[in-house]
């Protein structure tokens, strides 16, 4: 026969987790399988980016003969949480978990490049705001003297708050709304590797063009945004009055 546990006064015997958000079902996804088929650095495993939302991104870091990564600094108005899912010849040891601060470099975070053996897969954990404006900012100083060449803040405010900007990132029926992060990456390399971007104004050093093409951040942007041209042309293909069309 079962005991019944003695409870101190002021305490529940049972806690209760609220039921899930309607808008945001359950998931599980397996971080492996979905960084061998990831088209960029920084992939959100999961297609929740609203308010409030917590985004596990993965991000697959392999060395290479002709593999070059470069470096930045990130700039979030909100913590970022890394994981490190498995490594070989990598600054972060499997299973290091490494909270960043609000300003954090970013690298390939291999100790060889070059090194054919060396890779990382990892999850970076952004977390959405739940009220007011959200801000980010990538910087890029110059290899000789450190100086700063580039700082590009960019408007970061999550979905449905009142900041956000459905012209940059996608409508509320977009099937996957533009992640901020990679949108504003790819407008920071725009810049880094402009002419202006690369001499540095401090030394006059002029910098290598910053590896974009490694990371696949303007290729994901350009997935995304045929994705929801692809969802409105089938919607509209769908007969006048019709209740058929795609559900997002």
């Amino acid at each position: 026969m079962a005991e019944r546990t003695v409870v101190p006064d002021g305490l529940h015997e049972t806690r209760h987790i609220p039921p899930p958000d309607p808008a945001r079902e359950p998931l599980k996804a397996n971080v492996f399988a979905c960084m061998a088929k990831a088209a960029s650095q920084l992939t959100p495993l999961f297609p929740y980016d609203h308010a409030g939302s917590i985004v596990p991104c993965g991000a697959v870091l392999i060395g290479g003969a002709e593999n070059t990564y470069g470096h930045f600094f990130h700039w979030n108005a909100v913590n970022e949480v890394a994981i490190t899912y498995g490594s070989n010849e990598a600054m972060l040891a499997t299973g290091q978990i490494m909270v960043t601060q609000h300003l954090h470099g970013v690298n390939s975070f291999l100790r060889d490049e070059k090194n054919p053996e060396a890779f990382a897969v990892m999850v970076i954990t952004q977390h959405q705001s739940e009220e007011g404006d959200q801000t980010e900012a990538l910087i890029a100083r110059c290899a000789q003297c450190k100086a700063e060449l580039v700082r590009h803040e960019y408007d970061a405010t999550p979905f449905p708050l009142p900041g956000y900007d459905a012209a940059r990132h996608g409508e509320a029926d977009a099937p996957v709304r533009q992640f901020a992060t990679t949108l504003g990456s790819i407008e920071f390399v725009d810049r880094r590797n402009s002419e202006q971007g690369r001499t540095c104004q401090s030394c006059g050093h002029v910098n290598e063009p910053f590896p974009e093409k490694i990371w696949g951040w303007a290729r994901t942007v350009a997935q995304t945004d045929a994705v929801t041209r692809a969802h409105r042309a089938l919607r509209e293909a769908a007969p006048a009055g019709s209740d058929h069309g795609p559900r997002s």
